[in-house]
């Protein structure tokens, strides 16, 4: 295998008690050609005095510092500045397997892929964590069939994450500044690129589920951009003609976490209630009873399922 470098870029806002651990297990890696580039997004704590510390300890480590302009900003400010002939993705409060960069890279180059994945683990304590034996065989997939997995399950995920890309899949591709749910908005645009794709189940990337993370505190931003994201994939894979059943079920389940959060907000709602018209109703087969439970009562009463809902779920956070 030629020695090409693997440009790792890692996001860096205020993760002071986690930075060092994830860029440890980047530069542990038993493939060594890296290049890491830490992208300081404006923190306020001691992060960016950690980077410049690693830059100055290893020459692969670059550190950069910008203004803060959020995690897509970030990355794409990494992916402009990436000289490595692969491209991969760490959040910084996570952590990898030390073979994880190799196997990708093996994976790729030994299947002729334009891109590989592995296996994630979520985990609270690092003691819950444990190494995963590389005994499962590699699947090729299409970038459709990657497509339809990442629609109706989270066997390898929409994640940036957990992936070794040929850098030439991002042109013409960022990731959208200010969103969240950002990774939902772009994944499927590289999958479209790809001819062949490898995945191995092994469970080689360590994906730390933060309590106080974006994710865990669902503020009303969180569901506008959840359905905004949603809603441009879904017409991005309808002008494809790409896996119209399961690009159906996938919106149904956005629209049903969305629904009661949104259906106030006007243009929103229009844009819910349009897809429910024209809604298939063959892609009912493939998703869970629960969500086939919740179509029809959101089907009968708008209005009761929205206050049930809120009433088992509660309301959108406080912004912060």
């Amino acid at each position: 295998m030629a020695e090409e470098t693997i440009s790792v870029i890692v996001p860096v806002y205020n993760v002071e008690p986690y930075l060092r651990r994830c860029v440890d297990s980047i530069l542990a890696q038993t493939y060594r050609n890296l290049e890491v580039l830490l992208v300081d997004d404006g923190s306020t704590d001691h992060s960016g005095a950690i980077c410049d510390e690693y830059a100055q300890q290893d020459a692969r480590v670059k550190a950069f510092h910008k203004e803060n302009g959020g995690l897509s900003d970030a990355r794409n400010f990494g992916i402009e500045r990436a000289g490595g002939r692969y491209l991969s993705f760490v959040d910084s409060d996570d952590f990898l397997d030390a073979r994880m960069e190799e196997v990708l890279l093996q994976d790729l180059t030994r299947n002729g892929a334009d891109l590989a994945i592995v296996g994630y683990q979520r985990f609270e304590q690092s003691g819950e964590i444990h190494p995963d034996a590389l005994q499962d065989p590699v699947q090729m997939l299409t970038g459709e069939d990657a497509i339809r997995s990442v629609l109706l399950t989270e066997d390898f995920g929409v994640f940036a994450w957990n992936k070794l890309y040929k850098a030439e899949l991002f042109q013409g591709v960022r990731y959208p500044k200010g969103q969240m749910m950002e990774d939902q908005g772009t994944t499927h645009k590289i999958f479209l690129k790809c001819k062949k794709i490898a995945y191995r189940p092994a469970e080689l990337y360590f994906y730390y589920q933060r309590a106080d993370s974006i994710l865990h505190r669902r503020t009303l931003k969180f569901y506008e951009d959840k359905w905004d994201t949603g809603l441009r994939r879904y017409q991005d894979l309808r002008e494809c003609g790409v896996c119209p059943l399961e690009n159906d079920a996938a919106l149904l389940n956005i629209l049903e976490h969305c629904y009661p959060y949104l259906f106030r907000d006007a243009r929103r709602k229009a844009q819910m209630e349009q897809f429910l018209r024209t809604f298939d109703s063959k892609a009912l087969e493939l998703v869970s009873p629960s969500s086939r439970r919740k179509y029809d009562l959101l089907r009968r009463n708008r209005w009761f399922y929205a206050r049930l809902f809120l009433w088992k779920n509660g309301p959108a956070a406080e912004e912060q």
